[in-house]
């Protein structure tokens, strides 16, 4: 129990120390001993927001306009999650992250074979938009594509295609693997392509 109060005691003062270097802290943030953020100015944190114990936050102004990382209200990052950020970022309100989250918007380059990766520099992909109420599991990878509300991803899952509004997708690559009916009120099987098996 004392561990807990403890923690949670460093977690206020880091808010009070952090807020002023973030673009926005809503109340009752929780930043829980991040590893490194950079580009504070440009992350927003809705009311309530948690991010998790070893995170690491990049948000690169590569562009003429301004990066954004935007995390919603209740909205809870899980441990070690590592997220970069050259266009934009969102997370909606109320998502449930799991530990090692990776999510990013860009990637790097990779054209031309005789340079190294590390000297190619970054190639801009799809903004990431992570809609209300979704669940992404452990080991998650986002790359450039975005997840719509009430959303489960398994764990293990590398998302680099959009998944549409309550649906449950797996795999690396993700797939739906099941989607809600609202007219039968019931997760359906669906298959490689998203459509409901009849059964």
């Amino acid at each position: 129990m004392l561990h807990f109060r403890i923690r949670d005691f460093v977690s206020i003062l880091l808010y009070r120390l952090l807020a002023p270097f973030f673009g926005r802290l809503g109340k009752g943030v929780r930043i829980v001993w991040p590893l490194r953020i950079f580009g504070a100015k440009f992350c927003e944190f809705g009311d309530g927001a948690v991010l998790q114990y070893g995170a690491y936050l990049a948000v690169l102004k590569e562009h003429e306009d301004p990066p954004l990382l935007r995390i919603g209200a209740r909205t809870m990052i899980g441990n070690h999650s590592h997220i970069v950020v050259t266009k934009r970022v969102e997370f909606g309100e109320g998502v449930l992250t799991a530990d090692r989250l990776f999510v990013s918007d860009n990637g790097h380059e990779f054209a031309d074979p005789t340079v190294p990766i590390l000297d190619q520099g970054l190639r801009q992909l799809a903004e990431v938009h992570i809609g209300d109420g979704s669940w992404i599991g452990e080991n998650v990878c986002i790359s450039g594509a975005s997840i719509g509300r009430n959303c489960v991803i398994a764990s293990n899952s590398v998302v680099t295609r959009d998944i549409p509004d309550l649906c449950v997708a797996a795999g690396a690559p993700a797939r739906i693997v099941k989607r809600y009916c609202q007219t039968r009120k019931a997760w359906r099987r669906t298959d490689a392509d998203g459509v409901v098996i009849e059964e």
